[in-house]
């Protein structure tokens, strides 16, 4: 499977990824029919959390892993008023993974963003992973306004309405639960999102295990794998640390630091080492 992919108690950093270990190719999450939809209801794998995934889960949209891929990719679209609305769409993940991973951030940079995401949105309703991306960006907002309780508080609330409306609609998109996931998992632990995560988390871990690759196992695409893996691991033990599961998540940050994959396993340690 060609996998793509901070609110640490002050911030979040939405990404180096969303976000780690992507390919610079979009790819297509087509939608599943009411046949489809009926066909994968029989092959569903039920997990510990008491929700289901099928073996029809979509994609999450790939973006480059860093900045600088990201630039590259974003200079090769050259978009503008001719531009095709998929390209568009990519290069609206791509500008707000780079955002989010830059520490020279402007709020009119990501007001900006955000009243383009609902834009788009309004032509594409049923697009669930633009709806899950543009409850993450307006969660980013708080970063902004961690002096004002009252507004980050009515910010979170309003993005996890988009985030949660997001998986209702498309509980089996992968890209709307790594969205939901990484978002909750960087939101300071007394906001409870902590739980929902873990949850995310889990069933994401489960269909990478459970459904595997149809595309060919390069060594292109393993190294993809391999950090879109750690970078699941990663945010896990940060939503059960959260989560108050820190024995859990302390042993995760471990299992991770010994796989040598950047830059999770550095980012691992240094979470570990924060724990004491």
């Amino acid at each position: 499977m060609a996998n793509t992919y901070l609110i640490k108690n002050i911030g979040f950093l939405l990404l180096a990824t969303v976000l780690g270990g992507c390919s610079e190719q979009a790819e297509q999450t087509p939608q599943i029919s009411g046949s489809q939809a009926a066909t994968a209801t029989k092959t569903d794998k039920t997990i510990n959390t008491g929700e289901q995934l099928s073996a029809d889960s979509e994609q999450p949209t790939q973006v480059p892993t860093t900045n600088g891929e990201r630039r590259a990719l974003l200079e090769s679209l050259n978009i503008n008023g001719g531009s095709s609305i998929d390209d568009r769409r990519l290069a609206l993940f791509v500008r707000y993974t780079y955002f989010a991973d830059n520490p020279q951030r402007q709020l009119e940079t990501l007001e900006q963003l955000i009243t383009e995401i609902a834009e788009m949105r309004q032509t594409r309703p049923d697009d669930h992973e633009l709806t899950a991306l543009y409850g993450s960006a307006i969660s980013l907002q708080t970063v902004f306004f961690l002096d004002n309780l009252g507004k980050t508080n009515l910010l979170s609330k309003k993005g996890s309405r988009y985030l949660d409306r997001a998986v209702k609609s498309a509980p089996n998109h992968l890209g709307v639960r790594l969205y939901r996931g990484i978002t909750y998992a960087e939101m300071p632990a007394f906001l409870g999102k902590a739980r929902q995560a873990v949850a995310d988390f889990k069933l994401i871990k489960h269909a990478s295990t459970a459904f595997p690759s149809k595309q060919s196992a390069d060594q292109v695409n393993e190294q993809a794998n391999k950090k879109f893996a750690a970078m699941i691991d990663y945010y896990y033990a940060m939503a059960l640390i959260k989560n108050q599961q820190q024995d859990r998540g302390i042993k995760q940050l471990m299992s991770l630091v010994g796989k040598n994959i950047a830059p999770w396993s550095e980012r691992a340690a240094v979470l570990k080492q924060e724990q004491g």
